[in-house]
């Protein structure tokens, strides 16, 4: 691993020789070893403490509230194809995420629309990245339908049963027994991680958590009957998100 970081670095410093390496929260110019500013570092809006996990997760793990600067940063690596975000958010993840007890990290596939339209899926790049970093395999063990509907269009409760028959397992994989660690790089209502959780599990995964870099202030949960989501908004007090 070690030497796949390095070649990870070597890489970045070569290409801030003919792209500008930028700050993804203000998009200044920066050193070619550096990942952000610190000024920005200062005042991102980092979760404090532990979020309420969607069902089926056992702990999420978010770095920032998906808002002001967070939001910004996500949407030049997403819509804009920028990839210096993705190796900001997977050095942040990764301190994050030091000493967690993980089999095998498996990133939240996009849908092919999705891959098509950026040239790479945004949770793969991150997992591959985190994987360098933390010593855990990285496993594309599970798949997007080809016909998967755009989550950012539906309401909660069609986001829920749209994940619920979007994706599936890869059968040249076995997670039976295995600690999985889901990446994502943003969470919102967590039908996503949800889902995805529950094919784990019933496939015999141990256990399954889940990482992202930004999650939204609101938090996810079930109703009564377990079938519906609604979104709770926390108290202004209150810090987790």
């Amino acid at each position: 691993m070690p030497n796949k970081l390095l070649f990870l670095e070597l890489r970045r410093i070569v290409a801030a020789e003919f792209f500008p390496n930028r700050c993804p929260f203000c998009y200044n110019v920066i050193g070619a070893t550096q990942y952000y500013c610190d000024a920005c570092y200062r005042h991102l809006p980092f979760v404090m403490g532990k979020s309420e996990p969607p069902p089926n997760i056992s702990r999420i793990y978010a770095c920032c509230r998906y808002m002001r600067r967070v939001r910004g940063a996500v949407y030049m690596l997403k819509f804009r194809g920028l990839i210096y975000p993705a190796d900001a958010f997977a050095l942040m993840m990764s301190r994050m995420l030091e000493g967690v007890n993980a089999d095998m990290l498996i990133p939240v596939p996009s849908s092919r629309r999705s891959v098509r339209k950026r040239g790479f899926s945004t949770a793969e790049i991150l997992a591959k990245r985190i994987s360098i970093r933390l010593g855990i395999p990285m496993v594309c063990a599970v798949k997007a339908d080809p016909d998967k509907e755009e989550q950012k269009t539906l309401s909660v409760k069609e986001r829920y049963e749209n994940a619920k028959r979007s994706f599936f397992l890869d059968s040249r994989y076995d997670v039976r027994g295995k600690r999985v660690l889901l990446i994502d790089d943003v969470s919102t209502t967590g039908s996503t991680l949800a889902a995805i959780a529950g094919l784990l599990r019933e496939a015999g995964a141990a256990d399954v958590s889940a990482a992202v870099f930004a999650k939204t202030p609101d938090y996810v949960r079930r109703s009564r009957d377990h079938k519906l989501y609604r979104i709770v908004r926390r108290d202004k007090g209150e810090n987790n998100a």
